[in-house]
C-alpha cells in the first residue's frame, strides 16, 4: 500500500492508470473475497469442527503413513478454501498436526508431509498461490483450464510426493540424517 501511495503521490502512476488496471482490480476482489471467506469460516468454528470431525473419523488409523496419506489428501480438498499460503499454514497445519499426532504418526515425518502439500494450493485453484491471480487476471487461462491442469498437477504431485517423499524422509529421520 505505501508503494501503491508513494507511486501515486510522486506522479508515477496516474489514478486514472489504476482505475483501467483491470487485472490488478481482479486480483483484488478474488483476495478479498477468498481471505474473507477464510476469515468467516474460522470465526463461525468450521476448523475447529473440522479438526473434531477429522479426529473422530481418523482414529481408525495406524498412525503411519495411511494416516498421513489421509492427512495430506485431506489437505489438499480443505487449500480450495484458501486464498493464500500463509492463512493456510495458520489455520490447518495446528489441525491437522493435531489430528497427526493424536493417531501416534510421527511427528517430524507428519511435519514435512503437511508443509510440504501447502504446496499444492499454488496449482490447484487460480487464487491459491501468491502469482495465480496475477496471471490469471492477464488471461492466460480461462478457471475451467486452470482447475483441469491444477488438479491433474496436484495428483501427480500427491503420487510422488507419498511414493518418493515418504519414504525418503522415513529413510532420513531413521538414519538421522533429518
Amino acid at each position: 500500500m505505501i508503494a501503491m501511495v508513494g507511486a501515486l503521490v510522486f506522479n508515477i502512476i496516474c489514478w486514472n492508470d489504476v482505475l483501467q488496471n483491470k487485472g490488478g482490480w481482479n486480483t483484488l476482489i478474488w483476495y478479498g473475497g477468498i481471505i474473507g471467506l477464510s476469515a468467516t469460516l474460522s470465526k463461525e468454528g468450521f476448523f475447529k469442527w473440522l479438526t473434531a470431525f477429522m479426529s473422530d473419523h481418523l482414529d481408525f488409523l495406524d498412525g503411519g503413513n495411511s494416516t498421513i496419506m489421509m492427512i495430506v489428501v485431506l489437505s489438499i480438498v480443505v487449500r480450495y478454501l484458501f486464498a493464500s499460503g500463509g492463512a493456510y499454514v495458520a489455520a490447518m497445519v495446528p489441525v491437522f498436526a493435531t489430528v497427526g499426532l493424536v493417531t501416534g504418526t510421527a511427528p517430524v515425518l507428519l511435519a514435512l508431509a503437511i508443509l510440504f502439500s501447502n504446496s499444492y494450493g499454488g496449482c490447484i485453484t487460480h487464487y491459491g498461490g501468491a502469482a495465480g491471480p496475477i496471471i490469471f487476471a492477464a488471461g492466460y487461462n480461462d478457471i475451467k483450464s486452470w482447475w483441469i491442469v491444477g488438479t491433474i498437477v496436484a495428483l501427480l504431485t500427491f503420487i510422488v510426493h507419498m511414493l518418493v517423499g515418504i519414504p525418503w524422509w522415513g529413510f532420513l529421520i531413521q538414519n538421522n540424517i533429518l
